[in-house]
């Protein structure tokens, strides 16, 4: 993939305002932007689009962030995907994200020009 294409995100996350304004955000900064509410539509878009990127908050309605993540790095189809946990809860345990195959975690209310840096680094590895 050169560097001219536009890097696909999915962003999922039940906070329906969070959602749109990362939207918003990432189509900004030239992402191609996909985004699911719970833990079951962001699997299926997860295997429909292949993005470069996945934004997954821990705490979703149907199923807990840390168990998609698992179910992400056991799919063969998934290997190079980058996986960044988001969530507003300071409680959460970074060394479990990172120990659970994160490739960064981020707690909201998120600092997006930093996090842009961030994902665009994760990028070019």
């Amino acid at each position: 993939m050169n560097n001219n294409e536009q890097k696909k995100i999915l962003i999922i996350d039940d906070d329906k305002v969070f959602l749109d304004s990362m939207c918003e955000i990432f189509k900004i900064y030239n992402f191609d932007v996909f985004e699911a509410q719970t833990a079951e539509t962001g699997y299926e878009a997860l295997v429909e689009i292949v993005p470069d990127v996945v934004l997954l908050d821990i705490n979703l309605p149907d199923k807990n962030g840390f168990d998609v993540l698992k179910t992400i790095r056991e799919s063969k189809n998934f290997t190079n995907m980058i996986v960044i946990l988001i969530t507003g809860d300071s409680a959460v345990d970074v060394d479990n994200a990172f120990d659970s195959g994160a490739d960064d975690c981020v707690f909201k209310p998120i600092a997006v020009e930093k996090f842009i840096l961030r994902i665009n680094k994760l990028l070019k590895k």
